[in-house]
């Protein structure tokens, strides 16, 4: 599940490995979702969030309804944007423009404490696996919380996808991808931007 809205979602600026908290609306996103999830995961599922407020307050608006521990994970923090975190989109293109095309074409970028896919999709999977095999041993569903760049490479490496193409955008504030494993590395992506809206009208 991506994290509830932030001034910077916003303004339409890059948070990366800032660290934003949510706007009053994202709080409220993240105590929705939380009880829609709450009657979806069990009673006793397993919460792991990014270390970054924005994602484990919207962590613990489903861990504190359910009475649950919320743990973290530094490898599912967001992908660090470096010199570009913060500013506007007009600044990134004046100071920055052949970078810009190669970020919009590729993904990433050559620019000063840019965090590149490859990187970020490992930690990503390499940290849902392990909670994943945490989860399966005590019997519980996973929940992780994190960001929209981390989770969309995140997924791609769960499901073995190419980046370059993106096949599977951004989740929207607040809505999560639900996927099953059956074994590391074989993963199904089952519904993804999920909803509280979306579940509450099916």
């Amino acid at each position: 599940m991506r994290h509830g809205q932030t001034q910077w979602n916003v303004e339409g600026l890059l948070q990366g490995s800032s660290d934003v908290p949510l706007t009053d609306l994202g709080r409220e996103q993240a105590e929705t979702a939380a009880a829609a999830l709450a009657i979806r995961v069990g009673e006793a599922p397993l919460i792991v969030a990014s270390p970054l407020e924005r994602a484990l307050h919207t962590a613990h608006a489903l861990g504190d309804r359910l009475g649950v521990d919320v743990h973290t994970d530094d490898r599912l923090r967001e992908r660090a944007y470096g010199a570009w975190e913060g500013i506007t989109p007009e600044e990134r293109e004046a100071g920055w423009p052949e970078e810009v095309v190669m970020w919009k074409t590729h993904g990433d970028a050559p620019v000063e404490g840019f965090e590149n896919h490859d990187i970020v999709q490992a930690r990503m999977v390499a940290g849902l696996e392990d909670w994943a095999d945490q989860a399966e041993a005590a019997g519980s569903t996973l929940v992780a919380f994190a960001h929209g760049s981390c989770l969309r490479v995140g997924i791609h490496g769960l499901l073995d996808l190419p980046l370059e193409h993106r096949t599977i955008g951004n989740l929207g504030n607040a809505a999560w991808a639900q996927l099953t494993r059956r074994s590391r590395g074989d993963w199904t992506l089952e519904r993804h931007h999920v909803t509280a809206a979306t579940v509450a009208a099916a």
